[in-house]
């Protein structure tokens, strides 16, 4: 068997070994916290390590000195760890600061020597875990331990202490013996709702029953088999229970039938040890007391893989735990040491480099008929793939005869023809689905080395099926129209359009185009014109940044319009309308910048044009579906209306914009058509530009710029490459030169008037370390498709930026979304995921303080004498006259300290120190400071303490001054006349 076609890759093994561990120690068991991805492993001797998702070792520590540990677990609700001795519990915390030996607990005497341990983890149990333990007499013991347990009998003292130890008769617990011999394993199944414990007795080898039945003495589900069994696990798709012993036989058995099995595994040579199980691809693993290894395929009960570990001494011939890791695709084993052995497919998606064709990729296409991928390479090479199961169909070799590069592709509206466009100008059309070559345009004798170049072949719309365009954009910046008809082999140049460059740098920005007057047997897709009036160039038609070729053409030929756009060097963008017979310049650099010459002018290339147009189908589309999309949120109650999935990309958009936009659509086709029938307007097209600043620009068809983006990434502007949108042009989707793919949300920005904060940014990331050529989004799929100059084809999830796989690898495609988050090995970065702004400021407090000053009631006093009475006021006086301060919300009693911008005076008191100081402007200059309280008012009724009127103040008054700010503190009677929002 081929290494790279087995389950595990052997080769790969990583080995890991304690620091710390004393001579002799032995992993004894190896626990995986799947929802915090750590792993625990507790050596025989006493130490605990707890290892990241690195396999870093987190915290460790050695929890006895006497006795030897027989396994381990995690308590999910303590957020501790368990470990069993042969006499004592333990319960560490391995969390906690200091030194970790204040940090674990002893539950001991125990009746029996513990061979087991396994947490019972119940949804509905709160600060409490069940904890099973098997031991030497047969019996299984429930104990149930809770929070206050242990978090009231932590030391305070810092001095390294002994472990604390508790009496097991405090705790609440049962048993019961459902064996006749030693309690091997034993562990609690959530999907059956029960608990399992296997055991040497051959007549109760394995008992399955449900917890209560631990408290009454009545029968329970029992298996039998000769010597019993070391180990069980259970597979929750196939619904079996696998066991294995002493007598080297794996028994599969179904949950409800205990008195025979379902199916038998025959193979090993030794006892059986440990059986864990891979659900994802359904697969047994055993391990035998020789350390040898079989995979099982539990659907079709086949053997898939042997293996053994030949690694170690005479001491290491035995390994006494093993898991499976789902969350990193490893089989883990511990003996004196931990050994990973990870899955073939684990490997080939993050160790080796995807690997499509040899070369760099020019063409990438996809056949939306036939659900196939067509790549190209620069050595020449066509190959067809399969998007299901990424499997190669066929290939063709130097297409276009030898060394002949091939530079770009397109395939017809059918799907049933594709054309393929070389460096030297030669194009042929292939037959799609056998790879047969049916027409070609073959090179001209007078034609110069790389002077037709084809840069993009685009195929066109014909009324007649026996006749076949394709619009060919050359190097030079020609654009040519090449017909091919049925029955003949060779394809011909129809028309060539005129070259409108120096034209348009002259004065006019719009030239008007006419007829050649040539007849012509066939209708063609675009008439054959020629420039209406020469008019003449200007000086800046003579400078070396006019002087430019286009680089990039799109069109749109759709009812109603006739339209090619291009792209040139220079960032000019020219649109040829056939419908009104003009060629106008949309957008010229040099006429909304100043140009520098110093810089770079390959900055203002266009790389890739798109148009942007939703057909009246497909906005009647929208329409329906966010109609039925608002329809089902009205009706939907309870929680789980408020749950959000991503099960669409195009949901990503906001949801009420949408429902907005379509209700006002709605209603105003109603008032068109009184009758009911919603027949939406096709809206004017965009164009959308992707340039070499960086910079994502959208544009009407008049020239007006609607939008300027620079993508979020994690690096700085980098050049754009590629563009591509969905059918009905919700979203968009982009590439850069450093591999990045991001993806827009756009459905709601094409509506007018073209509200900028509808074009959204959802997603980003890398899919390449070098540069992207092609990106493509498959609608029915919801992947994304990317070429690189790697040489290599890769798939994408579209939703969350997940990888999927590359074209060319061994195993098929799982386009399922699955949980496993995999990188390819030359790409370390995570999917950035842009969020509202919304979403981020609603939580903010929007005022510092619950008070505002009412202007409007302070000018209405007529002087201050008012404000310094000598008879206590009333409280009709009060609220008339001393309220200055309105509240904006009623008073609330708050857990937390509201937000400020300066911390609290603590030597003003708690009260005074946390009010805000206002400053008054009015025609005495009159300023508050701390608030005044009513016996400091009494002793200084003419004014402010200490204030003469135009005068300094003096040294006697200074010190009464102080004396009387330090009394101020205790006086709050008149802060609640003041101040009515404050809480007491």
């Amino acid at each position: 068997m081929n290494e790279e076609n087995l389950v595990f890759l052997v080769s790969r093994k990583q080995r890991v070994v304690i620091s710390g561990s004393r001579r002799r120690d032995v992993i004894k068991c190896i626990v995986k916290i799947p929802q915090l991805d750590l792993l625990i492993a507790a050596s025989q001797r006493g130490l605990i390590t707890v290892f990241n998702n690195q396999m870093r070792v987190q915290t460790s520590t050695n929890v006895t000195d006497t006795s030897w540990i027989t396994g381990c677990d995690y308590l999910p609700q303590l957020k501790r760890i368990v470990a069993t001795t042969e006499r004592t519990i333990i319960v560490w915390d391995y969390k906690s600061q200091g030194s970790s030996q204040e940090n674990y607990f002893v539950i001991k005497p125990m009746d029996h020597c513990l061979l087991c341990v396994c947490v019972v983890s119940l949804p509905d149990q709160l600060c409490r875990d069940d904890i099973l333990l098997g031991d030497d007499g047969g019996f299984v013991n429930k104990y149930t331990v809770q929070s206050d347990d242990f978090g009231l009998k932590q030391a305070k003292s810092k001095k390294k202490l002994q472990s604390q130890v508790i009496d097991s008769k405090n705790f609440k617990s049962v048993k019961r013996k459902l064996h006749n011999d030693w309690v091997m394993k034993i562990r609690y199944i959530p999907t059956l709702n029960c608990f399992g414990s296997c055991s040497l007795d051959s007549v109760h080898s394995l008992v399955l029953e449900s917890l209560k039945k631990l408290e009454d003495n009545s029968p329970v589900r029992e298996f039998s088999m000769p010597r019993g069994a070391n180990s069980f696990c259970y597979c929750v798709k196939a619904n079996v229970i696998v066991t294995g012993g002493d007598d080297k036989v794996l028994r599969l058995w179904h949950p409800n039938i205990s008195t025979k099995p379902v199916g038998k595994l025959v193979g090993h040579m030794f006892s059986i040890t440990e059986i864990v199980t891979n659900e994802k691809d359904q697969l047994v693993i055993s391990l035998s007391s020789a350390k040898v290894f079989r995979v099982w395929d539990i659907q079709t009960l086949s053997l898939l893989q042997v293996f053994h570990d030949t690694q170690g001494g005479p001491g290491d011939m035995q390994i006494y735990s093993m898991i499976y890791d789902t969350n990193h695709g490893m089989l883990i084993a511990g003996s004196s040491v931990i050994d990973m052995y990870p899955l073939t497919r684990m490997i080939q998606d993050t160790k080796q480099v995807p690997h499509t064709h040899e070369r760099e990729i020019n063409v990438m296409l996809y056949n939306k008929y036939f659900h196939q991928v067509l790549t190209i390479c620069s050595e020449s090479i066509i190959k067809v793939w399969e998007l299901e199961t990424g499997l190669q169909i066929y290939q063709i070799l130097d297409p276009h005869g030898f060394n002949v590069e091939l530079t770009s592709a397109s395939i017809n509206e059918s799907g049933f023809l594709f054309a393929t466009g070389a460096y030297n100008g030669t194009v042929k059309v292939w037959d799609f689905d056998s790879g047969q070559e049916m027409k070609a345009l073959p090179k001209g004798k007078d034609w110069v080395e790389e002077e037709h170049y084809v840069k993009r072949l685009i195929f066109l719309k014909t009324p007649e099926k026996q006749q076949s365009f394709l619009l060919a954009l050359e190097r030079s910046g020609k654009i040519k129209m090449i017909q091919g008809k049925d029955g003949d082999i060779c394809l011909m140049v129809v028309w060539e359009l005129p070259d409108v460059t120096p034209v348009l740098q002259g004065v006019n920005h719009v030239v008007h185009l006419k007829s050649s007057g040539k007849e012509r047997n066939v209708a063609i897709p675009f008439p054959d014109v020629t420039l209406a009036a020469t008019e003449t160039s200007s000086p800046r038609a003579n400078s070396p940044v006019a002087c430019t070729q286009v680089n990039c053409i799109d069109l749109l030929q759709i009812e109603g319009y006739n339209l090619i756009a291009a792209g040139t060097l220079n960032g000019v963008i020219i649109l040829w309308n056939f419908v009104t017979s003009t060629v106008k310049e949309l957008y010229r650099p040099e006429d909304c910048l100043t140009v520098d010459p110093d810089l770079d002018p390959k900055r203002l290339r266009i790389n890739d044009i798109l148009f942007l147009f939703r057909t009246p189908e497909c906005a009647r589309r929208l329409s329906q579906d966010s109609l039925c999309s608002s329809s089902q949120r009205g009706s939907s109650k309870g929680p789980q209306s408020s749950k959000g999935s991503k099960q669409s990309i195009h949901d990503s958009e906001s949801k009420g914009e949408q429902t907005d936009v379509t209700v006002g659509e709605q209603k105003s086709a109603d008032k068109r058509h009184p009758g009911g029938t919603c027949v939406p307007e096709s809206k004017p097209p965009l164009l959308v530009t992707a340039h070499q600043d960086g910079h994502l620009r959208l544009w009407t068809m008049e020239g007006r710029l609607l939008k300027d983006v620079l993508p979020l990434t994690r690096h700085s502007a980098v050049s754009l490459t590629s563009l591509c949108t969905d059918s009905c042009t919700r979203v968009l989707l982009t590439s850069n030169v450093e591999g990045h793919v991001i993806l827009c949300s756009i459905g709601s920005f094409l509506d007018p008037p073209h509200d900028e904060k509808k074009f959204k940014q959802l997603l980003a990331w890398r899919a390449h370390s070098l540069e992207i050529v092609q990106v493509i989004y498959v609608e029915d799929r919801q992947v994304v498709l990317t070429a690189s100059t790697d040489g290599s084809i890769r798939l994408w999830h579209a939703l969350s930026g997940h990888y999927c796989g590359y074209f060319g690898q061994r195993r098929p495609f799982d386009l399922s979304q699955t949980s496993d988050f995999i990188l390819p090995c030359d790409v370390n970065e995570y999917p950035i995921e842009i969020k509202e702004e919304s979403k981020l400021t609603d939580n903010k407090q929007k005022y510092i303080y619950p008070l505002v000053f009412d202007q409007q009631r302070w000018q209405k006093m007529s002087s201050m004498s008012l404000l310094f009475k000598r008879t206590p006021p009333k409280p009709f006086e009060v609220e008339s006259d001393f309220k200055f301060f309105k509240s904006l919300s009623s008073s609330k009693n708050r857990k937390h300290n509201l937000e400020g911008f300066m911390t609290e005076n603590r030597e003003a008191g708690i009260v005074f120190g946390s009010l805000p100081i206002y400053r008054v402007q009015s025609p005495t200059s009159l300023r508050f400071l701390p608030l005044i309280g009513s016996e400091a008012l009494k002793e200084a009724p003419d004014g402010l303490p200490g204030r003469k009127k135009g005068g300094h103040v003096p040294h006697e008054r200074m010190q009464r001054r102080k004396s009387l700010k330090r009394n101020l503190v205790p006086q709050i009677n008149l802060a609640p006349a003041f101040f009515p929002g404050i809480s007491k």
